[in-house]
Parts: structure tokens; C-alpha cells; sequence
């Protein structure tokens, strides 16, 4: 598989998020269940803002990952990969039923990035309005409108609207491309977790706890004990990094990272993407000790590290 360059940023562009899906949680006990089963704080919904979270195993290992919005009192959606949903139908139905509460993978909505230098007026000329900032959102006859960043909006349309949206839309917005989505998702240091990553990693091997996708406060949940434990008296010795290299070919999630020198594994893949001119990027979590010294299981050329939109804090810095 090839790809063209990376989308300039000058422009703004439209992509229908074909990879991604909602799971409705619906039901007077949506909020309470899913309260005692992931990372993040279904109560910091109501602000009302949206939050990244990780349903985990008893171990504190990652069964899936989601961004979590309430739409109404009784349905939280969270949105996911696509090839995750029937997985987290599974994995969060097995407890669901003690609950009053449903799972519902027919959303009715179709999902559309926005992304560019103006990207928020383009969506302000269907929504009429914007969100109050990163990670907030807003709803008009239905639709909703969530803020990643300002010149990165997601679009969750109503199928009556969706003619509407789309004419709207036309002049203001080019075409887009999923690739480029997922490698502004990757600059944002904001990782999902696949089919091939299952039970990998812990949330904070993929830096949960400095994007909000973990709340240290908010009680228990499954694997919450050896979450709070690596937070307040371990070390941690992984966290997820960018790097480039080259390549026309994407490695799967879940590839094998080896030391250079020892070929000994220290890591995976956790999201990857084109990027321009033959160049790939990608989030992997690795020993911090190995970030200089690093290369895919399947190749000898050494990974170049890149910028996080976020500081990694040192193994010796106190938790918070």
C-alpha cells in the first residue's frame, strides 16, 4: 500500500471516519455501569465534555479503548475503532446484564472529521456555534459537534441532516483522507487500541494518565488497583513515543520494537500512519531507556524520535 503526501494543512478538508464507531450505553443505569468498569470519570461528562478511557482486565491491562460523550441522561456514547465494536460489545455485555442499562451499535449517527486552518468555520457554518474549547462539544438539532483541537473538529450528523451537512459543507471543505485523520491523531499523542493490541498495554504505557483517559480519584473499577499502584509507588519505565521512518508499506500495530544492538524486543507499535514522501510515523511504547536505539523486529533502520504535544514525565518525578 502507497500513499500520497500528507494533506496540507492549508486547506480545509472533510473525511467521513469509516474506521471509527459508536457504542451506545443507554439505560437509567448507563452512567453507573460504566463508572465501575473504566479509567476515566463518566461524572466529568456533564460539563459537558467528552473523555478518553480504557476498559482494563484485572491485570490492568487495556481490553479497549474509547473517547466517552454523553448525549442525554441515559446514553453515553463511546466512540471507537470499527474493528473494535463487536469486541467491546463482548467485553462490556458480559457485565451489562445486572445493569439497566443496553448496548446499541446502531448509533444512527454518521461520523465526519473537519481538519485545517479553518476548520472551525466551516463547522460553525452548519452548527452555528462552537465548542468551548479541546475536548468540549456542542449539540443542534441532534447533531453534535466535539473540538479535538482548533483546526480539528469531529461531526457526529443525523441521518435526516446529512444531505444538509454535506451541501453545506461542499464549498468551505475539500475532500480528506483517513490516513491523514489517524496521523493527526498520532500528533496529538492520542493512541487507540486495535484487535492486535488487546491486553497489551496499560493505560499508561500509552500516556492515559496525561491526556485525562485516567481519573486517580474516582473509585474502583476492573484493574483499578494495579493502575493506581503503577501511579502512586511505581516507576513507570515505559511510555508511548513518536517516531518516524521510512517506508510504502504500514507495520501492523502490535509490531515487535527491538534494541538495535542486542536485537532484544523493548516494545510495540501502537498506531500508525503515512505521513509525506515516503515517510511513515508512528506511536510506540518502549522502555524509555531504549529511545535512541530502536527499530522494528522486521527491519535494522533505527527509529527517528519526534515532538509529543505533551511532556513524558521522568521515571523520578513524584505522581501527582
Amino acid at each position: 500500500m502507497t500513499h500520497n503526501n500528507f494533506t496540507s494543512n492549508q486547506s480545509t478538508h472533510l473525511v467521513e471516519l469509516d474506521q471509527t464507531r459508536l457504542l451506545l450505553v443507554k439505560g437509567p443505569d448507563a452512567s453507573k455501569f460504566l463508572q465501575g468498569q473504566v479509567t476515566c470519570d463518566l461524572r466529568e461528562l456533564s460539563a459537558p465534555v467528552t473523555r478518553i478511557g480504557a476498559q482494563c482486565n484485572p491485570k490492568g491491562r487495556i481490553l479497549l479503548s474509547f473517547r466517552a460523550l454523553q448525549i442525554d441522561a441515559e446514553t453515553i456514547a463511546l466512540r471507537m475503532p470499527a474493528s473494535m465494536l463487536d469486541y467491546a460489545k463482548s467485553s462490556l455485555g458480559k457485565y451489562i446484564v445486572f445493569s439497566k442499562a443496553k448496548l446499541h451499535d446502531d448509533s444512527g449517527y454518521r461520523l465526519f472529521g473537519i481538519y485545517g486552518d479553518n476548520a472551525q468555520h466551516a463547522a460553525q457554518a452548519f452548527f452555528g456555534a462552537l465548542p468551548a474549547g479541546d475536548d468540549s462539544w456542542i449539540e443542534k438539532d441532534g447533531n453534535i459537534l466535539l473540538q479535538l483541537s482548533q483546526d480539528r473538529l469531529e461531526c457526529w450528523i443525523a441521518s435526516d441532516s446529512l444531505a444538509t451537512f454535506l451541501q453545506q459543507l461542499a464549498d468551505s471543505t475539500k475532500e480528506g483522507e483517513p490516513n491523514d485523520w489517524e496521523l493527526l491523531d498520532i500528533r496529538a499523542g492520542v493512541a487507540d487500541i486495535y484487535p492486535g493490541t488487546i491486553e497489551l498495554f496499560t493505560p499508561q504505557e500509552i500516556n492515559y494518565q496525561l491526556i485525562n483517559g485516567i481519573n486517580f480519584r474516582k473509585g474502583c473499577y476492573t484493574g483499578q488497583e494495579i493502575v493506581a499502584r503503577l501511579h502512586y509507588r511505581g516507576k513507570l519505565k515505559r511510555h508511548m513515543y513518536r517516531f518516524e521512518l521510512s517506508g510504502n508499506q504500514l507495520p501492523s500495530p502490535a509490531t515487535t520494537l527491538v534494541n538495535t544492538r542486542t536485537r532484544n524486543a523493548c516494545g510495540h507499535l501502537v498506531k500508525v500512519a503515512f505521513s509525506a514522501n515516503g515517510r511513515i510515523e508512528i506511536l510506540a511504547s518502549l522502555l524509555d531507556e531504549q529511545l535512541d536505539q530502536v527499530t522494528l523486529e522486521t527491519g535494522t533502520e533505527i527509529l527517528k524520535q519526534l515532538p509529543l504535544p505533551y511532556a513524558i514525565p521522568t521515571a523520578d518525578e513524584p505522581a501527582d
